[in-house]
């Protein structure tokens, strides 16, 4: 979506006509404390996870997570390969963890602290309810706010359509929560993140999350590519068990199901139906590898997960979408899209959700949101490097160099590109959830920035490694570019740190 599309909606115009721009409507409960600015904090040590959460007590500065330390527990440590350790902490309560709620410390190889970041400023967290109702009452609910029931709806075979039913604090209402997540492909692809009041069943959140957008074989452009296949009985598949996790490759046939996997009774997958199923395997093992050999990641999660892809899904669809379980890949319209499966950028930018979802978890709201969006697009830079366009390759096929973003010039595709054009928009569907895809030229033009002056090689590290171990579920653009600034320091040194710094500087993001 851009600015332009989303303001020609008459209710979009006219509540950003009430809202107004270059504001930002959000409690600021994130802060990032660097350790090099507090000269006794920088001595401390942490050695264990009890160093970890006795040290939130010594925060400088007036912090809510000093006041509440106790309250928190380290729930993950992650040993990079600088071997700096990064502690994650949450709040608890009970035995049950507050949602989207982190506190991360990092530590050098020395273990001396080098940063603090995420939700310092969080109040403490309580909840005046109870539990009264039980998880399959509360399933039970999610689908009816929804209008669906579990038979009305349809997932890929194999694939739960009740992906998660947890219990949770929802720190801002002070309630305890059951956390439903359903995915399913029929009757329309969703992924609802639904928030269900544990005592009385009411329904306190919902949102629709779904993320918008060998042998040889030819792709939807005319052009041949070799691609990792399988012998089975009778031919050959487009499954890819070269790597840790297989890369599968489904068929819909225009259909709201996975269908079957795409095969040929030889080595050349060549027919027109094909196409499209070629491009989404060759690409999803281009930013397999990607990953892998750049960055060390073992798929999306890091840990050899399979890629599944569903290409033709439904009838002139016009999205690529990560499900949370898999890739779904629309045919297009042929007036906005064409085969969505034939841009690489496309496909890195929509796989990186998934790194991201599987590492920082950023909120998909707001800044968060639009940082979000924003690292899925740079990614999908990095993978696809000629040009600075996203999605030219498959967007209005009848119009030449048209394209959906850009990272060089976000203005050209009706992006700010600088905070003084800030959209502040309802965090609602038709306020594009804060704005996520409007606001997010803003950090990609810092991301141009980054690169051009430093160049793509650091550029990438500089954003893994801030992706994967510093930025939190709710980061801010200024958090975000205090991540990037520290993966500088780690990795490069000052010269490196202070390019980011001014390339965040010239987007208006200031300290």
């Amino acid at each position: 979506m851009t600015y332009k599309q989303f303001v020609k909606t008459g209710v979009a115009a006219s509540l950003l006509m009430l809202l107004g721009t270059g504001t930002i409507a959000q409690a600021q409960t994130t802060k990032t404390i660097d350790a090099s600015e507090h000269k006794a904090f920088s001595k401390m040590e942490v050695t264990s996870k009890a160093d970890a959460k006795a040290l939130l007590q010594q925060l400088p500065g007036n912090n809510k997570a000093s006041e509440n330390y106790e309250q928190y527990q380290v729930v993950d440590v992650e040993k990079d390969e600088l071997n700096y350790k990064h502690y994650t902490l949450k709040p608890k309560v009970d035995s049950v963890y507050a949602d989207n709620q982190v506190v991360k410390v990092h530590v050098d190889d020395n273990e001396k602290v080098i940063l603090v970041n995420g939700d310092i400023n969080a109040p403490k967290v309580s909840f005046n309810n109870s539990k009264k109702i039980s998880q399959s009452k509360a399933v039970n609910k999610a689908f009816k706010a929804i209008g669906q029931t579990k038979k009305s709806v349809k997932n890929l075979e194999g694939h739960d359509i009740v992906n998660k039913v947890e219990l949770g604090i929802n720190a801002d209402k002070n309630k305890l929560v059951y956390n439903v997540e359903l995915i399913y492909l029929q009757p329309t692809p969703s992924r609802w993140q639904i928030q269900v009041d544990a005592q009385t069943g009411k329904v306190l959140a919902k949102k629709n999350i779904l993320h918008e957008a060998t042998g040889t074989g030819i792709g939807t452009k005319g052009d041949t590519k070799t691609i990792n296949i399988s012998a089975i009985s009778g031919g050959y598949s487009l499954t890819d068990t070269t790597h840790t996790g297989k890369i599968i490759t489904y068929d819909a046939k225009t259909t709201q199901t996975r269908g079957n996997v795409v095969t040929s009774t030889s080595t050349l997958f060549n027919t027109t139906t094909q196409r499209a199923a070629v491009d989404a395997h060759y690409y999803a093992d281009v930013v397999y590898d990607y990953y892998l050999n750049t960055h060390n990641r073992d798929s999306y999660n890091g840990k050899g997960a399979a890629v599944e892809s569903v290409v033709h899904f439904d009838k002139n669809y016009n999205n690529a979408a990560w499900t949370g379980q898999y890739m779904i890949y629309g045919d297009g319209d042929g007036v906005t899209f064409s085969e969505l499966s034939g841009a690489k950028d496309v496909i890195a930018h929509e796989l990186t959700h998934a790194v991201t979802e599987t590492s920082s978890n950023l909120v998909y709201e707001n800044q968060p949101g639009a940082l979000n969006e924003s690292f899925s697009d740079v990614f999908g830079y990095f993978v696809d490097p000629d040009d600075w366009l996203m999605g030219e390759d498959i967007y209005t096929p009848k119009i030449a160099g048209d394209a959906l973003r850009s990272l060089s010039d976000p203005a050209k595709y009706d992006q700010p590109a600088h905070m003084n054009n800030y959209q502040n928009l309802p965090n609602t569907k038709a306020g594009d959830w804060g704005g996520v895809h409007i606001n997010s030229g803003i950090p990609n033009k810092a991301a141009y920035n980054t690169i051009q002056k430093i160049g793509k090689a650091k550029a990438e590290k500089i954003y893994y490694r801030a992706l994967t171990q510093y930025l939190t579920t709710n980061s801010q653009f200024v958090d975000a570019k205090k991540a990037l600034v520290q993966s500088a320091t780690d990795l490069y040194g000052a010269t490196e740190a202070a390019a980011v710094t001014e390339a965040w500087n010239a987007v208006g993001v200031t300290n």
